[in-house]
C-alpha cells in the first residue's frame, strides 16, 4: 500500500469518528437561550477569582468554564484602571529597596457586598472626622449586628444599639496578610466536569461548543493564575508620637459603635486599606488582557452557541451549571473564612458587648459615660459636648440647658442624679421635655454604673485612675 492510500484511509476512519451523528442529533429543540447563561452568576464567579489572593495554592484551580465572564471583563478593566505604581523599600524582605511594585484596589472584586465600605466616623478626643471608613469597619460593624446583647429600660421611642469595642494591638502584625487552608476537594468538580463536556463535544464534532468551553477554560485559568501571582496587602497610617486616644464613635443613625483603643489600632480600623501588590511593572497590561479575553468570551458566546446542536448546546449548559453551584457555594463558604480571618489577624478578639436602648437620648450618654469614666482631662470632656451636638443636632434651648447640665455633672465627676428644677425661661412643655431628657440620662448612667464591668476591665480602671471610681 502506497503512503498516499495510507492516509486516505486514516483521514477517512479520522472522519467517520469525528462525523459520528451525536445524540438528540435528530432533535428540533434548539436552546436559543443558552448563550445568555453564561453572562449570569458574575457577581459569584468574580468573588472565586479574588479569593486565591488570600488562599494560598488555590490559583491552580480556576481551570474551568464559568458563567458571569462579561461581568468579569469588566470588573477586571476597572481593576487595571486603579492600578498605581508604587516603590516600596523592603517591608516583607521580598523586595529590593526601592523597587516599583503595582497596587490594585480589590474592593472592584468584592463590591456587591459592600465590604469595601464602613460608615462615618467621629473621634472623641482626636477631633478627627471621617466619612467613609476601611473595609474593617464595615466588618466589625456586621459583626456586632449578630451579637447578642442587654436591653435597657427607659422611655419608648425609636430604639437605639450601641456596641462598644474594646480594641488591643496585635503583636504580630504583619502588613502581607495570607493564610494557608486546605484546598477544596470539590474543586476537582468543576474542572473535571468542563474538561469531561470539552472532550465529549469534540468527540461528536460538536466544534463551537467545544470552542467556548475550552475559551471558558483558558479564560478564568489565566485570570485566577494572575491574581493568585500578587500579595494582599493591609495598609494603615502609623500616627505620631504623643497622638491622643483613638476612641471615637462608628455609625450614625440607629447603630452606633464606640471604638475604645489606642490611636494606631482604630485607625486600622477606621483608615486601613487593602491592596493587591504586584511585583511586575507590566500587571496592568496583564489585567487588560483578562478583561479583553473574558469579555471576548462573553461575546463569542453569545454568536457561536446558537450555531451549536442541541447536544452541544446541553454540554455547554451543564459545564456552567456545575461551576456556577460551585461558585456559589465557595463565594459563601470562603468569604465568611476570609473575613474571620483578615478581622482576626488585625484586631485579634476585640471585646464586643451590645446594647439596645430604647431611645437615642438615653444611648449617646451611654457613650459619653464610656468615653468619660476615667476622668480625663477638662478640655477632652469639653469635646464630648461636641459629640452631642453630632449625635443628638439640635440648638433649642431645651436641649442646650440638658447638654450644658449633663457635661457639667460629667467635668465634676458627679453621679447623674438630677432634681427637679424649675427655669423661669422655658415654657410647661419644655420644662416637661427637660424632665424626660433628665429620666433618660440617669436610666443611661444606671445602665452605665450595671454593666459596667462588661465596658471597663478592672486592670484599666487601675491603670487610669489608681483604684476603680464612678465618673
Amino acid at each position: 500500500m502506497s503512503i498516499a492510500a495510507a492516509l486516505e484511509a486514516v483521514q477517512a476512519q479520522t472522519r467517520s469518528l469525528i462525523t459520528y451523528a451525536p445524540p438528540l442529533a435528530n432533535s428540533s429543540f434548539v436552546l436559543q437561550s443558552t448563550s445568555v447563561a453564561g453572562l449570569l452568576g458574575g457577581e459569584e464567579a468574580t468573588s472565586t477569582v479574588a479569593l486565591p489572593q488570600v488562599c494560598d495554592r488555590r490559583r491552580w484551580l480556576g481551570w474551568y468554564n464559568s458563567p458571569g465572564s462579561y461581568v468579569m471583563g469588566r470588573r477586571f478593566r476597572r481593576l487595571a484602571h486603579s492600578a498605581t505604581v508604587d516603590v516600596v523599600f523592603d517591608p516583607d524582605g521580598d523586595h529590593e529597596a526601592g523597587a516599583e511594585v503595582v497596587h490594585i484596589d480589590p474592593s472592584l472584586l468584592f463590591e456587591h457586598d459592600g465590604w469595601s465600605k464602613g460608615p462615618v466616623f467621629k473621634g472623641a478626643y482626636s477631633g478627627s472626622f471621617i466619612h467613609e471608613t476601611g473595609p474593617l469597619a464595615s466588618l466589625l460593624v456586621k459583626k456586632s449586628s449578630k451579637l447578642r446583647g442587654f436591653t435597657i429600660r427607659g422611655r419608648q421611642s425609636q430604639p437605639v444599639i450601641v456596641t462598644v469595642a474594646s480594641l488591643k494591638q496585635v503583636p504580630d502584625l504583619r502588613e502581607r496578610i495570607t493564610f494557608y487552608p486546605r484546598p477544596p476537594v470539590f474543586a476537582i468538580i468543576p474542572i473535571l466536569s468542563s474538561l469531561g463536556t470539552c472532550i465529549a463535544c469534540a468527540l461528536y464534532g460538536q466544534w463551537y461548543a467545544f470552542s467556548m468551553i475550552l475559551l471558558g477554560i483558558l479564560a478564568r485559568g489565566f485570570a485566577c493564575v494572575f491574581i493568585g501571582s500578587g500579595k494582599l496587602i493591609f495598609d494603615h497610617p502609623k500616627p505620631a508620637e504623643g497622638s491622643p486616644s483613638g476612641d471615637g464613635i462608628l455609625g450614625y443613625d440607629r447603630e452606633l459603635t464606640l471604638l475604645k483603643g489606642e490611636e494606631h489600632v482604630v485607625n486600622s480600623i477606621t483608615r486601613g486599606r487593602m491592596f493587591f501588590r504586584f511585583r511586575s511593572k507590566y500587571a496592568c497590561y496583564m489585567v487588560e488582557f483578562c478583561s479583553i479575553l473574558l469579555i471576548v468570551q462573553a461575546i463569542a458566546q453569545l454568536i457561536l452557541i446558537p450555531q451549536s446542536q442541541l447536544f452541544g448546546q446541553l454540554m455547554f449548559l451543564i459545564s456552567l451549571a456545575i461551576s456556577w453551584t460551585y461558585n456559589v457555594w465557595l463565594s459563601s463558604v470562603d468569604k465568611r473564612e476570609v473575613r474571620k480571618e483578615i478581622f482576626s489577624k488585625v484586631l485579634g478578639e476585640p471585646n464586643l458587648t451590645k446594647f439596645t436602648f430604647p431611645n437615642r437620648v438615653s444611648a449617646v450618654v451611654f457613650l459619653l459615660l464610656a468615653l468619660s469614666y476615667d476622668r480625663r482631662s477638662p478640655g477632652n470632656l469639653e469635646r464630648l459636648k461636641k459629640i452631642m451636638d453630632t449625635q443628638l443636632p439640635t440648638d433649642a434651648d431645651v436641649w442646650e440647658i440638658w447638654k450644658e447640665t449633663v457635661v457639667k455633672k460629667l467635668r465634676d465627676g458627679q453621679e447623674l442624679q438630677f432634681e427637679d428644677s424649675h427655669h423661669s425661661d422655658l415654657s410647661k412643655s419644655d420644662e416637661t421635655l427637660l424632665k424626660n431628657l433628665l429620666r433618660d440620662a440617669e436610666s443611661a448612667y444606671a445602665a452605665f454604673e450595671e454593666h459596667r464591668a462588661e465596658i471597663v476591665p478592672q486592670e484599666e480602671m487601675t491603670k487610669s485612675n489608681g483604684q476603680p471610681s464612678k465618673p
